[in-house]
């Protein structure tokens, strides 16, 4: 008996490691330095920067998967309510920690500003611009991904009775592919971040995932390692050229839209590669578990408000680098972003008064 509860443990912690390259691909992909809609003109420079994007954009997809395969642990043993207190206390809270840090940042650069003489509309317009900043923060930055999260999850709790049925996960996925094709047609805002349904198809994925676990197991054990990979290379490859059509059609649309359809596919693709690597050993020495959230609430703080103190005297922009620069600077602004934003979760997580503001 205890050598099976063992087993389903060690099975159980591949999740720590996908947690850990997942948080690893979102923490790159904002460190980038590009400048915004405006793309290179040569094909090589493109080629380039979209093999760079694109690479690791499987990540959100991933923690979402994760996510459902947690609740699925606990949908039959925790009442909706008490499962979204625990979400609203380890989750929410934190959250909003981390945005009031966000806004006094944000304010104290245009403190620095006015006391030199500049002009401050911070300080013409105050309401006006404090709303143009929460909904900067809540929409335009990685804080998007909390509020969606919640609110999928509570979709998933609003549909419980019928959490395992298959026609809810078609109807879900059908309204991640309305995104998709959205981004062709702009029939509303293509922002994924403004997603409101786009995410929830994941994490019905994961709960699925969860309550057939064994056969899910066993079916990854049985595909061999090296037509994985070629079918992952096939589906990059997909998202790439998906990414390349939108970006010189003219269209204003993101083309490294995290719900592209051919995205998507290449995000489920790599979830199931890096679930057949397995558990690797060495990330779990860096304890991921109490980790990966607060990483995720302080990296883009420090991309946003600490990072241009350092870059601004040093003159460094977008302006004039090729795109084998700008990847450089983006693995440079990564090292030093994740660096300092998981050794802050690591003092945080040591006084125990204040270890929730990184939540779990």
């Amino acid at each position: 008996m205890s050598e099976t509860i063992q087993k389903q443990k060690v099975n159980y912690d591949f999740i720590d490691s996908l947690r850990f390259i997942a948080i690893i691909t979102i923490v790159i992909e904002h460190s980038y330095l590009w400048p915004s809609f405006v793309y290179f003109q040569t094909q090589s420079e493109q080629i380039i920067q979209t093999i760079t994007m694109v690479f690791f954009k499987f990540g959100t997809i991933t923690f979402y998967i994760l996510a459902g395969f947690l609740i699925g642990d606990k949908i039959h043993t925790t009442s909706s309510l008490t499962y979204l207190k625990r979400r609203f206390d380890g989750t929410f809270k934190p959250w909003l920690f981390w945005i009031v840090v966000f806004l006094v940042l944000i304010y104290a650069d245009f403190a620095v500003i006015y006391f030199k003489g500049g002009d401050v509309p911070a300080f013409e317009n105050p309401f006006s611009f404090f709303w143009e900043k929460i909904k900067y923060i809540i929409v335009e930055t990685s804080f998007w991904f909390i509020l969606n999260f919640l609110g999928s999850i509570s979709i998933l709790l609003v549909f419980r009775k019928f959490l395992y049925k298959y026609w809810l996960g078609v109807f879900l996925f059908a309204c991640s592919v309305f995104y998709s094709i959205n981004l062709y047609f702009e029939w509303i805002p293509t922002r994924h971040t403004t997603a409101i349904l786009g995410f929830v198809f994941y994490l019905w994925l994961g709960v699925i995932m969860h309550k057939n676990y064994s056969q899910f197991d066993s079916w990854i054990k049985r595909i061999r390692m090296l037509p994985l990979i070629i079918f992952v290379a096939l589906t990059f490859f997909f998202s790439c050229w998906e990414s390349l059509s939108i970006m010189n059609s003219g269209s204003t649309v993101d083309p490294y839209n995290t719900l592209k359809i051919t995205n998507i596919v290449y995000s489920l693709t790599s979830f199931l590669l890096l679930y057949k690597v397995g558990n690797i050993k060495w990330i779990n020495k860096l304890n991921p578990r109490s980790s990966t959230y607060g990483v995720h609430l302080i990296h883009y703080i420090i991309i946003a408000q600490i990072l241009p103190l350092i870059f601004r005297p040093l003159h460094i922009t977008p302006d004039g680098k090729s795109s084998f620069d700008l990847v450089l600077i983006q693995y440079g602004r990564f090292l030093f972003t994740y660096l300092v934003s998981y050794l802050l979760v690591y003092l945080i997580n040591k006084i125990e008064r204040i270890k929730w503001i990184v939540g779990q």
